[in-house]
């Protein structure tokens, strides 16, 4: 961890954590002990996580929870609904349990054991009630990797403006909120260090999510983190994909990217349309798809090479 004037930077969540706003250092380390909480309790890396004991329990009975507790996975299956499960919280028994992205285990399963596995995937089978929650099938496992760090950004923002601040900028890996203050915040070039491209807000509230087949993957970029659960595999229509919207909503577009991400390019008017979000894509063949920015809150964004 490290404090620089009006912020600091720390590593959680596997990514780097920076918060900029104007507030006393002792608030900032008071909003990094709420971000460190809350990665103890939701980490699928964790054995003593609620969300180790959600799958310990699958198939056997609810896990009790407070509503506090119940909110991110309420907020999960709301988007899985929404998406039709192109988005589904339930993808841990792929990722963790197949692929184990993120673990010393990681391995590229072969046909029959994804066949096998993409079968416990299926939002349908999430019970919510108030005070638990439930997986109706043994094996089943949340991961919250899709939604998890819009989620903590957007908590990030509510708790700083709680303890008094103005603005700033809130950044958990590639999720980033822009609040109440000017800001130039750059796209990272997927093929080569340096960026491919600059977003200048104008002090609005905006929330913007990348995603990208470089940030994690088995081997090579083929083999990537971000799954389509009804393949059990890998699509490779983008190399990056950035969603943008106006005002706090990180939590929607964390889920949103993933959906986009496994949404083919003649399609992805229909996302920016329906989810009222701006798309900035590029494919591995450096093709690049740009859609609804004219209605976004922002002073400029410029293209560079790549």
């Amino acid at each position: 961890m490290a404090f620089f004037e009006n912020g600091l930077k720390a590593k959680v969540m596997s990514t780097e954590l920076i918060i900029e706003a104007d507030v006393s250092k002792k608030k900032l380390f008071s909003v990094l002990a709420m971000v460190q909480e809350f990665e103890k309790k939701y980490s699928a890396y964790r054995d003593d996580s609620l969300l180790a004991s959600i799958a310990a329990n699958a198939g056997k009975h609810p896990v009790k929870c407070s509503a506090q507790e119940l909110e991110i996975f309420q907020r999960a299956l709301e988007i899985a609904q929404a998406s039709n499960g192109m988005f589904d919280p339930t993808i841990g028994a792929l990722t963790q349990g197949t692929y184990g992205f993120g673990t010393d285990r990681a391995k590229l399963p072969n046909t029959s054991e994804l066949q096998q596995k993409k079968e416990l995937v299926d939002y349908k089978k999430i019970e919510i009630s108030t005070n638990s929650i439930y997986l109706t099938e043994a094996g089943m496992r949340l991961d919250l990797g899709g939604i998890g760090k819009g989620y903590i950004a957007d908590k990030i923002v509510d708790m700083l403006r709680s303890l008094n601040a103005t603005r700033g900028l809130v950044s958990v890996g590639g999720e980033i909120i822009s609040f109440s203050k000017a800001h130039a915040i750059a796209v990272q070039n997927p093929f080569k260090e340096g960026f491919c491209g600059v977003i200048q807000t104008q002090g609005e509230d905006i929330s913007i999510s990348t995603s990208g087949d470089y940030e994690r993957y088995i081997g090579s970029k083929e083999h990537h983190h971000i799954l389509d659960h009804r393949t059990a595999k890998q699509n490779h229509y983008y190399s990056s994909l950035t969603l943008i919207k106006n005002g706090l909503d990180a939590t929607s577009l964390d889920a949103l990217t993933t959906v986009a991400f496994n949404t083919a390019p003649e399609n992805l008017q229909t996302i920016a349309t329906d989810f009222k979000v701006a798309i900035f894509a590029i494919s591995p063949q450096k093709d690049i798809y740009i859609k609804n920015f004219e209605n976004l809150h922002i002073k400029n964004f410029e293209l560079y090479c790549l």
